[in-house]
């Protein structure tokens, strides 16, 4: 396979590439937006479903004995679990379980922390909101990320899943350029992998075809990326390493 050939699948790998991060950005972007918009204290559910609920311990209040969970209606089932300690800023914290029970119509429930001596809601208000749903469909369909609405997954483990198949084209595109340099150098040729701007004009980096040329003050064609046409010439400069610098002469950019 000739070069030419070996290029346009390095470019074609290039493209999926692309592709594939900007679909792992997309997803990731789609996450974050819906958890930007997701009201914290707002649970989608469906009936049989538990949930548990933690929250710092209201002020004035020491134990659970202290307090009460009230609900709008009589299809949520409470009960405190227990009291811990914070993992990261320390403090204690509530824990307690709601349940909903089979054949809970479908509604928006709504809990609120009270104070057990005066039955006044508790300092800092604390109120959660459930939203009853049929079945899992509704719950997917009230989701606020599109991925998540669509297709029935998270965004991000979308993108977690999609970023090692990111990785396969970069390799894809690795061993290509090992394959492209190979073939170049059997028509006796080199691929320029670096150019810059000088005041003597611009200079180019290139290896060396073999241990002994090009030498210094050694002239080169220079030819574009399918070596159908001279862009121009350009004058050995410096020979260092396996890597050959040359300078583009008459003026010509490449």
């Amino acid at each position: 396979m000739n070069f030419r050939s070996l290029a346009a699948r390095r470019k074609l790998a290039g493209l999926c590439g692309t592709l594939l991060i900007c679909l792992i950005l997309a997803f990731t972007v789609d996450g974050m937006v819906a958890g930007g918009r997701k009201d914290p204290t707002l649970y989608d559910l469906v009936p049989g479903q538990s949930l548990n609920l933690t929250d710092p311990m209201p002020r004035g209040a020491e134990k659970l004995s202290d307090l009460s969970l009230r609900a709008t209606s009589p299809n949520v089932e409470l009960r405190f679990l227990e009291t811990f300690s914070g993992f990261w800023l320390g403090g204690t914290l509530w824990r307690a379980e709601a349940v909903i029970p089979a054949g809970a119509p479908e509604e928006e429930y709504s809990l609120a922390m009270h104070y057990q001596t005066n039955g006044t809601e508790t300092t800092p208000r604390q109120v959660y909101r459930f939203r009853i749903h049929k079945d899992a469909k509704g719950v997917q369909a009230a989701a606020l990320s599109l991925t998540e609405r669509n297709l029935g997954l998270s965004p991000y483990f979308v993108a977690a899943c999609l970023l090692p198949v990111a990785l396969l084209p970069m390799f894809a595109s690795i061993l290509l350029s090992r394959k492209i340099a190979s073939a170049l150098r059997a028509e006796g040729m080199t691929e320029i992998f670096r150019a810059m701007a000088s005041p003597e004009g611009q200079r180019i980096f290139f290896s060396q075809l073999t241990d002994t040329d090009p030498v210094e003050n050694t002239e080169v064609l220079v030819l574009d990326e399918h070596a159908d046409k001279i862009l121009g010439k350009a004058l050995v400069f410096a020979v260092a390493k396996g890597d050959v610098e040359a300078i583009m002469q008459d003026g010509v950019n490449i």
